[in-house]
């Protein structure tokens, strides 16, 4: 290992700035909401609903939280399109990045597993399962492409909806299901015991 390579401790000096910068930006944001709150109050009703649809509009994640915060329940139809967003956008891989801890969407995969609990809410359960076979490929890719893997609690956890629902559902088509979902799966490891235990076909 070479000098530049080793771990050198920050002096009390570095910890001190570091502490100081940490306690500016802490302020600015209490700062900032606050100003914010002071202006929504003056804010008119129609104003309000105007400024926060065209949040929604213009960023996911705002429309991810009002979604959720107001339990908005949508059509099946819109459901799959929203998926595809949420599942692109916790998957992607920094491809200048292979083999590193590049940043992850962490609230992308929470919206997959909120997505997927509703499909399945809905009685779309057949669209679930469809759409959780590609979710695994994706998914497990990005898994690949990473340092340490540390999406896969993530991953493994948007899945529950899917796998709780498919308890005691018809075995055979489970077993076709988690087969397929095995194939899907390119580090051979995501909900692995699961699926394995339901890719045996019921003896008849």
């Amino acid at each position: 290992m070479s000098r530049s390579e080793r771990y050198i401790a920050p002096t009390e000096a570095e910890l001190q700035r570091l502490r100081a910068e940490q306690l500016e930006r802490e302020q600015h944001i209490e700062q900032r909401q606050a100003l914010i709150q002071k202006n929504l109050r003056s804010q008119r009703k129609a104003a309000l609903i105007q400024v926060l649809a065209k949040l929604c509009e213009t960023n996911s994640h705002a429309r991810w939280l009002v979604e959720s915060e107001l339990n908005i329940q949508k059509p099946v139809e819109m459901i799959r399109l929203d998926l595809r967003e949420a599942i692109k956008l916790a998957t992607a891989v920094d491809e200048r990045r292979i083999n590193d801890n590049f940043p992850v969407d962490w609230e992308a995969y929470a919206e997959v597993k909120r997505l997927l609990g509703m499909l399945v809410s809905q009685g779309a359960l057949f669209e679930a399962m469809e759409i959780a076979i590609d979710f695994m490929r994706q998914a497990s890719h990005q898994i690949e492409c990473s340092d340490e893997g540390s999406m896969l609690p993530e991953v493994e956890d948007s899945l529950q909806p899917v796998l709780a629902a498919l308890e005691s559902h018809d075995e055979t088509e489970r077993a076709a299901w988690a087969f397929r979902m095995l194939a899907a799966d390119r580090v051979a490891f995501v909900c692995r015991a699961q699926l394995t235990q339901w890719a045996i076909p019921p003896r008849p």
